[in-house]
């Protein structure tokens, strides 16, 4: 289940560190948080990808 507090702080980390529009830094996110950030926001990039109708970009 995703938390609204989280989805804030994830979706402006994602805005700061990228200096995208969030759905493009939602669909990059693999490349702007590290791997324990990525455990953390798991549910919350998942519940934001659905909303905002994006795909998540591969890491590779």
């Amino acid at each position: 289940m995703f938390d609204m507090e989280k989805v804030k702080v994830l979706t402006s980390l994602l805005k700061e560190r990228s200096c995208l529009d969030v759905r493009e830094a939602v669909a990059r996110s693999i490349h702007y948080l590290n791997g324990y950030e990525s455990y953390l926001y798991h549910d919350e990039v998942k519940y934001l990808l659905e909303t905002l109708g994006v795909e998540e970009e591969p890491p590779f």
